[in-house]
């Protein structure tokens, strides 16, 4: 009966201190890729391609781009930025570590991305919001909380930007 009793409370013991704090990560792979939103500018009769690659070590790369289309060849890019990323559960963590742009005196709306300056990382990195897979996993929402500055001005109050896998 003792050994009964033993392996029962082995059993409970081992059951408690094995499960993993970290159980609610969800799995990257579902992540890994290429995701996109675009944004027509008609004053300039182009898409403006927002675009996350993300990769299953936690790097990400983040860019916008240039298309006549949301679909044809990349004209060029705006701005190119290379960091880190965690997705636990729904909570989203991002931190970008190099950051590339137009020069400031450039007249061009895009280069191709080896003309693109290197550029100070500025901001409040890392950043946190809320990554909202649809139920196909072909797309996501991506909210980030606003914040309200005394002044009473609001900052980076967009709502959910959402994304979709292009890959």
């Amino acid at each position: 009966m003792k050994i009964f009793r033993a392996i029962f409370l082995f059993t409970i013991l081992l059951g408690l201190f094995s499960c993993k704090e970290d159980k609610d990560i969800l799995p990257l792979s579902p992540l890994e890729g290429i995701w996109q939103r675009a944004v027509y500018n008609s004053d300039q009769k182009v898409f403006f391609i927002f675009q996350y690659i993300f990769q299953t070590d936690g790097t990400l790369e983040k860019s916008i781009l240039i298309r006549e289309s949301e679909t044809t060849t990349i004209l060029g890019y705006y701005s190119n930025a290379i960091g880190t990323y965690e997705l636990r559960g729904e909570s989203y963590t991002e931190n970008i570590t190099k950051m590339y742009e137009l020069k400031l005196d450039a007249y061009l709306l895009y280069v191709p991305k080896e003309n693109l300056q290197e550029a100070e990382v500025t901001g409040t990195y890392p950043i946190t919001g809320s990554m909202i897979f649809s139920p196909n996993n072909r797309s996501f929402d991506l909210v980030y909380p606003c914040n309200d500055t005394p002044n009473g001005r609001v900052n980076s109050c967009v709502g959910a930007l959402t994304y979709r896998r292009v890959d």
